[in-house]
């Protein structure tokens, strides 16, 4: 079995939900090029990505890893930096960039 990512994009930490792969189907790439993780998505609804870009001062991308073994499901926590944030009516394509990640290990947070 492949690894399997699951992406969340919220307005705050614990506020609405504007895209999530468990219940939408859009792609999400992400790229990681001089300490800069660049995202682009394609197949996300319209509503979804304008909502992305009208609140990109407030964006968190939440990227989930289910290691290929079964191990815990890594927590990845990106900031997205606001003035990235750009919607191209024409492909659909939204793209963003994150200058930090914050990376938890399950394994790390339980006591034994």
């Amino acid at each position: 079995m492949a690894q399997q990512e699951t992406w969340l994009i919220k307005h705050a930490v614990t506020g609405r939900s504007f895209a999530d792969s468990r219940k939408q189907v859009f792609d999400c790439r992400l790229e990681l090029a001089d300490g800069v993780f660049r995202f682009t998505l394609q197949e996300l609804s319209r509503e979804a990505a304008e909502a992305i870009v009208r609140y990109s001062e407030e964006l968190n991308v939440f990227r989930f890893v289910t290691p290929a073994d079964d191990g815990p499901v890594v927590k990845h926590w990106y900031y997205v930096t606001p003035e990235s944030v750009k919607y191209n009516d024409q492909t659909g394509g939204l793209t963003f960039e994150a200058g930090s990640e914050i990376e938890y290990h399950p394994e790390e947070y339980w006591g034994d």
